[in-house]
């Protein structure tokens, strides 16, 4: 009868004795640790995977930063240290085609206002 059943292992008899019982728990307890050791398992390997994309990346050489020409008027000073943030937040290669000073129309204080304006409803 314990045979015939598919779930053999699982199947307890309605009145089991002790030893049925400790085999009972331990096929549980070894179920339990199967699959924490396939989760750690898996875990681990994706850990390799990162750590071996992380040395490939490192093993690459950094981005070439290419200045625009200067502008007239402005410090090649300017330039390097706009040259030199663009470089710090990409990390991919980039070419700066332009630097070109804010428009007064385009600032802050007015973007604010437009905003507050925009979020008024008209009565």
């Amino acid at each position: 009868m314990l045979l015939s059943s598919p779930f053999f292992a699982a199947a307890l008899p309605t009145h089991p004795g002790i030893g049925e019982t400790i085999v009972f728990q331990i096929n549980g307890l070894l179920v339990v640790f199967l699959a924490l050791a396939t989760i750690w398992g898996v875990l681990e390997l994706t850990g390799i995977y990162f750590r071996r994309a992380a040395a490939r990346a490192k093993a690459t050489p950094p981005p070439a930063v290419v200045a625009p020409a200067p502008l007239p008027g402005l410090p090649p000073q300017v330039v390097a240290a706009i040259s030199g943030a663009v470089c710090v937040v990409i990390d991919a290669r980039h070419r700066i085609l332009a630097i070109a000073p804010v428009t007064a129309d385009l600032d802050w204080a007015h973007e604010g206002r437009r905003q507050i304006f925009a979020s008024h409803q008209v009565r």
